[in-house]
Order: structure tokens, then C-alpha cells, then sequence
């Protein structure tokens, strides 16, 4: 007999990035594990980026409730001439006149714990309504917007549902909302909202070891560890093909704390014929100082805009190193992109803090190696770019590497599901 789960979501197709594709595949691969999902999100959200590729992996059975959203954001966009939502990243500058600095002390104090919680209201009336029409046997929320779990809290207290809150980032020590210019009373308000949704779901699902530090704390919670992953059929039509130059590829956002400056650097120092021989291509969005430190230091690599979900696997596959960076003084993050990387079977090169979650896992994998952000890595990279010139590929570790697919990661959340129910 099937079950169902009512999944609310803030980020849905036609959002880009990877944190709608978390969401979207669950739903693809419940009803293979007995849940039918029901899905509640907003209509026209304040998305990052528009990624109208993955509407494909959208059931076409699947039960979609859209409700309209109130945005402080709109305002931010008027003021700012800006036609996009602003990423995190641009709320921790320090540039910006007298007005910048105002609008990131309004978003900070104002609007907690995020700016995107303009359908809690209605969004807990339909949850009801849907609850009562479809009756579920779980609510199941999954945020960054942390403010999404508040609804998860109110439709539990209203109804009595079982309730699984999804973390995909951390919340009060996220690396961003550490630099927002927040007053300490309201910071602890804050943290007193983490506390209410921690201590309140009847399980907490993050995607790895080192976010349930940042989030238990000193607090009795019960957290399962469900990573992120890769999807197989988003790779079966793409084969890699060997390119006259070494292609070198990052893909997504960086922000301050990401900035690769020492990479750079040995780009930079490298011989100029083996400068020759690289294609560097970085897409997504960056900050500033990220492409001032590229051309200061003269790196020949090419920025581009944000690029849809299934070019960006062509581009993955079709590379012969890919570039991971994770922030500074956060060990515990494990990307989206890090998943579909070791689906690619290609070289990554991972800057992270010492002793960081990723390093075991592309160790585990034998899919690349791992640097500090002060280490110079023109080593590996003419290691590399050897290897290429004589056609040797990299031997990955694919038994490690398939029990990572969004599938496989399913499975485990539909195995919680059950467990939760059952008790």
C-alpha cells in the first residue's frame, strides 16, 4: 500500500542550482519505495538562477500546490536596478555606499531567520487543507530557506503529524549569516528558532557529519546523515571526449570565504607553453573579488554566467579537472556539485580546510586530491596535465562512487520514512 509524504520546498523547477535538484529527485524516486509525494512550494519564488532543464524530472503524476509568496527581496531589486535575487555571498560585502549598508542591516534584523518567509501564513493554511484532503503519514521539509522549517513546526502542532526536517546548510553558524550585522538580541532569537524546529521534529536529516556539530550543539537531537548525490540517468547521453586542450572546469557559485587566490597563483607561475595547453573555465556566479584576484595575478581563466543543469553535466564530463572549493573554517560541507563531480569519473582538484568531510570522500573514491587554501597546487597540476598528454585516465573507484546516486540516497530516506511511522 503506498503511502505518501507532503515535501515542502521553497526552491522547485524551474529554479536552478542544487538545491531544488535535493527535493526534485526525492520526488522522482519515492514512489519506487512505496511514497507518493505531494509537493508544496511557491509560485514564482525569488530564485538565484532559472534552470527550465529540469522541469523534465518533474513525475508527470506528481501533486504540485504552488501558492503566492510576499518578497521583501522585490524592494531590495527596485533599489538596487537588479533583476535577480541577491545570493548570500552579496550580503556578506563589505562594499557598498551608505545605502548597501543599510538594506544589509534591514535584511539582517528585519527578516529572521531569512528574507523568503513571506508564505509562511499561507502556506501552513494550504499545508492544512492538503493534509486533510490527501492525508499524508509524514511532513517532510527541506530548507535552506531555514524559515521553511517554521511552517514544517506550525502544520506538526496543528495536525500531529510526523515531521522530518531536511538541512541542506547549516543555520545560525552558516558562514554568510555569521558576517550578517545582526544586533545579539536578535541573534539570539535566531538561535531560539533553530532550537524550537531541532527540539521539535521527530527527525533532523542533514548531508553530513559536520553539519550535525553546527546544529546539535550541546541540544538532545537525533540526526541521520543523508548526503547529497547524483542522478545516473543525468549522465547516461554524455561520454567524455578527449579535447585538444587540458580542460580545467568550476561550476557554481563563489563567495569571499572560496576565493582561490593561491590557485590562481600557480596558474599564473606556470610555464607559459604549458599555459598553452589550458582551456580554465569557471561558471556561475562570483564575487567580486574573485575575478579582481584572477586578473591581478594575470590567470588566464574565462568567467561565465550560470549555465542550465544538463550543460553543466556535458561540461563536467567533457573536462579533465574540475575545481571544488569549500569555504573557509566549515569542515563539514559537502556540496551538490561535489556528487555529480565523482559521477563525471574525472579529476578533482578540492580546496578545502584541513582535515575537511571531502577529503575522505575523493580519497574513498580515488577521484582526485585535496589542498589546503595557503598550498600551492602547480604539482598536481602538472602531474595532470602529464597524465593527459599521454592518454592515461583516472581509475576511479565507481563501486564507492555508485553508492552515492540519488537513488540509492532514496532508498534511505524512504527507509527513515518508514521507521518514523512505524514507532
Amino acid at each position: 500500500m503506498t503511502k505518501k509524504v507532503l515535501i515542502i520546498t521553497y526552491y522547485w523547477p524551474p529554479a536552478g542550482g542544487p538545491g531544488v535538484q535535493r527535493v526534485l529527485k526525492f520526488a522522482k524516486y519515492l514512489p519506487e519505495f512505496g511514497w507518493e509525494p505531494i509537493i508544496l512550494t511557491v509560485e514564482n519564488g525569488d530564485y538565484h538562477a532559472i534552470d527550465k532543464s529540469l522541469l523534465k524530472d518533474i513525475p508527470k503524476d506528481l501533486k504540485i500546490h504552488k501558492i503566492a509568496t510576499f518578497s521583501v527581496l522585490d524592494l531590495y531589486k527596485k533599489i538596487f536596478g537588479s533583476k535577480k535575487a541577491i545570493s548570500s555571498f552579496e550580503l556578506t560585502k563589505n562594499e557598498g555606499g551608505l545605502r548597501f549598508k543599510l538594506i544589509k542591516w534591514v535584511r539582517a534584523n528585519f527578516f529572521i531567520p531569512d528574507a523568503r518567509g513571506g508564505w509562511k501564513r499561507a502556506a501552513v493554511k494550504k499545508g492544512i487543507e492538503i493534509i486533510k484532503e490527501e492525508k499524508p503519514d509524514i511532513i517532510f521539509t527541506s530548507s535552506p530557506p531555514h524559515s521553511l522549517q517554521l511552517i514544517g513546526l506550525k502544520l506538526k502542532r496543528k495536525t500531529g503529524l510526523k515531521w522530518v526536517a531536511d538541512f541542506r546548510d547549516p543555520w545560525t553558524d552558516a558562514f554568510w549569516d555569521k558576517e550578517l550585522p545582526r544586533l545579539k538580541i536578535l541573534e539570539r532569537y535566531n538561535r531560539w528558532l533553530e532550537y524550537k524546529t531541532l527540539s521539535n521534529a521527530d527527525l533532523c536529516t542533514i548531508v553530513s557529519e559536520g553539519f550535525s556539530e553546527l546544529l546539535k550543539k550541546d541540544r538532545q537531537v537525533t540526526f541521520k546523515i543523508l548526503p547529497n548525490g547524483f542522478d545516473a540517468e543525468d549522465f547516461d547521453k554524455f561520454k567524455y571526449q578527449r579535447g585538444q586542450k587540458f580542460r580545467i572546469t568550476y561550476i557554481g557559485s563563489i563567495a569571499k570565504s572560496q576565493n582561490p587566490i593561491h590557485l590562481f597563483k600557480s596558474i599564473s607561475l606556470l610555464p607559459q607553453k604549458i599555459q598553452a595547453l589550458l582551456d580554465i573555465n569557471f561558471f556561475g556566479v562570483f564575487d567580486a573579488s574573485v575575478k579582481n584576484a584572477a586578473s591581478e595575478l594575470k590567470a588566464p581563466i574565462h568567467f561565465h554566467a550560470y549555465i542550465p543543469h544538463n550543460t553543466a553535466i556535458k561540461k563536467m564530463v567533457n573536462s579533465e579537472m574540475l575545481i571544488l572549493l569549500i569555504p573557509r573554517n566549515t569542515k563539514g560541507i559537502l556540496t551538490g556539485k561535489l556528487y555529480e563531480y565523482l559521477a563525471s569519473n574525472n579529476f578533482i582538484l578540492t580546496i578545502a580546510p584541513d582535515g575537511s568531510e571531502v577529503e575522505k570522500i575523493i580519497d574513498r573514491c580515488n577521484s582526485g586530491a585535496t589542498v589546503s587554501f595557503q598550498d600551492d597546487p602547480s604539482r598536481i597540476l602538472l602531474d595532470q596535465i602529464t597524465r593527459w598528454q599521454r592518454k592515461q585516465l583516472l581509475n576511479c573507484n565507481t563501486g564507492e562512487i555508485e553508492k552515492l546516486s540519488r537513488k540509492s540516497i532514496t532508498q534511505k530516506l524512504s527507509e527513515i520514512f518508514n521507521k518514523i511511522i512505524e514507532e
